[in-house]
């Protein structure tokens, strides 16, 4: 508000000297004196309300230059008060409300202008009608399409915070599917096999009830993080253990990812846990092979499950074919989200049936 007083008085000091000098070239029905100085004090100074109450602007500016012209002072850049005004409580209000308030405001200034305005009909129509465009509805037109933009810009704004916002519940909904799904496979896992070996190897039984309990643990913890909203560890041979003490038998292949971002290890780690949890869930028996290693500066991932292990490194970057959904002992439900994961980063992501499934992955950096 400080800043708007300083700039209107300064608007009004500008206005007070340029009508005087105005004056001076005029012939008007009425030479300036201390009440033309004060009418433009009025028009001018309102505009100190301009952000706060934009129609007292609007008012003050159309009243103070309509008595001032009325009462017959010489024409001058009080009139500039009328564009300003208007420019700002169109930009400020909605289109109907400026629409009427610049109606208003030609009305009141052309019966000001009125009698100084000589001629035959013809001219006195025109000049009515060029004063009002000039003077009020070409700031008007300014200040609607700026708030038209603004109005836009600010849809837009919701529309996209809506969508981070749907996108965060879905990545955090997929998230608990990924840890839960594998936590609870395993655990699951496990407790059938402490309830076949229960009574005849109590040792075996014991160390697949202390497995069930750290994975829990893991998965709990995994759990918090996400709905903490943060990054639990990607201790990919963590998981590779866990589907051990399963009763999976898993080779795994992996050379820490030394030069590898963040980001890439993460999404090696998801890819990793939801193609194990297919295994745990769905062909225990069949084994499984885990490559996850570098290849240049990208990440390749390859989860198999008697397919054929000869491809490691992953799908080549210009492949756009999509093997689609694979199906071993019951649906895939996790690839998908792996997909979206893999693509979102700019990676490559492939799904194959050879005699049994694998997952394939290359993220890049």
């Amino acid at each position: 508000m400080r800043r708007d007083w300083l700039l209107a008085g300064l608007f009004a000091g500008g206005v007070a000297v340029g009508g005087w000098l105005a004056g001076l070239v005029q012939e008007a029905p009425r030479g300036l004196d201390a009440g033309g100085f004060a009418l433009m004090g009025v028009a001018a100074l309102s505009l100190g309300w301009r952000r706060s109450r934009p129609v007292l602007p609007l008012v003050g500016a159309v009243g103070g230059s309509s008595v001032y012209l009325l009462l017959g002072y010489p024409f001058g850049p009080v009139l500039l008060t009328l564009v300003w005004a208007m420019f700002e409580y169109a930009r400020r209000r909605p289109l109907r409300s400026s629409a009427v308030a610049l109606g208003v405001s030609a009305v009141v200034a052309g019966l000001a202008v009125l009698p100084r305005v000589g001629g035959h009909v013809e001219l006195l129509a025109f000049g009515l009608v060029l004063w009002g465009v000039w003077w009020l509805a070409v700031p008007w037109s300014l200040g609607a399409l700026v708030y038209v933009r603004r109005l836009a810009l600010e849809r837009e704004r919701r529309e996209i915070v809506r969508v981070a916002l749907l996108e965060e519940r879905i990545r955090v909904s997929r998230e608990v599917h990924d840890v839960a799904g594998h936590g609870f496979a395993v655990v699951a896992m496990q407790a059938g096999a402490a309830l076949v070996v229960l009574d005849e190897q109590p040792q075996q039984a014991r160390e697949a009830l202390t497995a069930i309990r750290d994975t829990s643990r893991a998965a709990l913890d995994e759990l918090r993080a996400v709905i903490e909203n943060i990054d639990a560890p990607a201790d990919i041979a963590k998981l590779v253990e866990q589907a051990r003490a399963g009763g999976v038998v898993v080779e795994l292949q992996y050379d820490g990812l030394g030069e590898a971002s963040e980001r890439q290890r993460r999404i090696a780690f998801e890819v990793v846990r939801e193609s194990l949890t297919n295994v745990v869930k769905h062909s225990p028996g069949a084994g499984a092979r885990v490559s996850v290693r570098m290849v240049g500066a990208d990440v390749a991932v390859l989860v198999s499950n008697g397919a054929d292990p000869h491809r490691q490194d992953g799908p080549g970057p210009h492949r756009t074919d999509d093997p689609g959904p694979y199906r071993v002992g019951g649906p895939g439900r996790g690839i998908e989200g792996m997909r979206d994961r893999v693509e979102s980063a700019g990676g490559v992501f492939e799904v194959r049936v050879d005699g049994g499934f694998a997952v394939q992955a290359r993220v890049p950096r």
